[in-house]
């Protein structure tokens, strides 16, 4: 790789750094360890990267880059932008009501796929998106009012609609995530509600209003958001976990052998071809769901109360045959 190659990906590579550093920002020496150089062409690549971009001295010599900074200029590999194309994609599958920042940003990026194949089907896709599933204009200030709330870490009211509810509740809360379901095209927000006081989750669809409130907020110490969701199929956290144990029938079982669903799951091959597969969960709901979805190809083995729900189920569907 010659100089001028070396230098624009240590440069890259520096944007990235400084972007993703967090409150305390980040030090040229910690640059310089992360790239391989010395301290003092560290220096010199910040000096050019601030001709392009917006840096924050957060700190005495610690920065980031400002956070409302727009980035460009993304250089990707065939690989890289394989890689970012088949993310979009599924993302554009999965989502059924897009606001107009999420359109604007798939615009954004694709260009930088380059590969004229990759380009022109996700521009496809995203204008059938933009037709056919695009959101309400509500719908797009909600979002708006999120993503600003939990950037600049500000209290928000919110009206949210639940499930099987008729009337919305209000919750004051301090937003402090986004998460996707593992499966499906549903995102919870993970917040802190003042209102009840605990860790709870909202679905933006079910948001009818949100309010910048004046008050910011720091999240809570010890609270690890992350941990609470290493056990979780879907949103459910905070609760003891519960042992839940399947058995395959040998002609899905190499497709589920194939497929990691969750975090610490276990799969053991059986002699007759079937797939036992256990995990310790927080909450059967969302795991209720792909259960259902398997049919008869696979057998619960517990617990007790998972077994006679899909039991029930099962039943119930056979009686609509007869």
């Amino acid at each position: 790789m010659g100089h001028a190659e070396n230098k624009r990906e240590n440069i890259e590579r520096m944007i990235l750094l400084l972007q993703q550093a967090g409150d305390d920002g980040i030090s040229m020496r910690e640059i310089a360890d992360a790239l391989g150089v010395h301290e003092s062409t560290a220096h010199r690549y910040r000096d050019e990267i601030e001709v392009r971009y917006a840096l924050e001295e957060v700190g005495y010599g610690r920065f980031r880059l400002d956070r409302t900074q727009t980035l460009s200029n993304i250089s990707l590999s065939a690989s890289e932008a394989l890689t970012i194309y088949l993310a979009l994609r599924r993302f554009i599958r999965q989502t059924s009501q897009a606001p107009d920042f999420m359109i604007s940003a798939l615009r954004k990026v694709t260009p930088a796929l380059q590969r004229p194949d990759l380009v022109d089907a996700l521009s496809e896709s995203i204008q059938h998106l933009q037709v056919e599933r695009t959101a309400t204009p509500e719908h797009k200030a909600v979002w708006e009012t999120l993503i600003r709330c939990w950037i600049y870490r500000r209290v928000v009211r919110i009206q949210y609609l639940g499930l099987n509810k008729t009337a919305p509740t209000e919750h004051v809360i301090e937003p402090y995530l986004f998460e996707p379901m593992p499966f499906g095209d549903t995102t919870y927000l993970i917040a802190w509600s003042r209102t009840r006081n605990n860790l709870r989750t909202f679905k933006p669809d079910r948001i009818l209003r949100a309010t910048e409130l004046a008050e910011t907020f720091e999240k809570r110490l010890n609270l690890d958001v992350g941990a609470l969701l290493r056990n979780a199929w879907g949103i459910w956290y905070g609760e003891p976990t519960t042992r839940v144990e399947l058995l395959f029938a040998p002609r899905v079982a190499r497709r589920v052998m194939e497929s990691t669903y969750m975090t610490g799951e276990q799969k053991e091959l059986q002699p007759d071809g079937s797939l036992y597969w256990a995990v310790d969960i927080v909450g059967t709901l969302e795991i209720l769901s792909w259960i259902r979805g398997w049919g008869h190809e696979v057998k619960v083995l517990a617990p007790e109360t998972l077994r006679a729900e899909v039991k029930r189920d099962l039943e119930a569907a056979l009686e609509l045959y007869r």
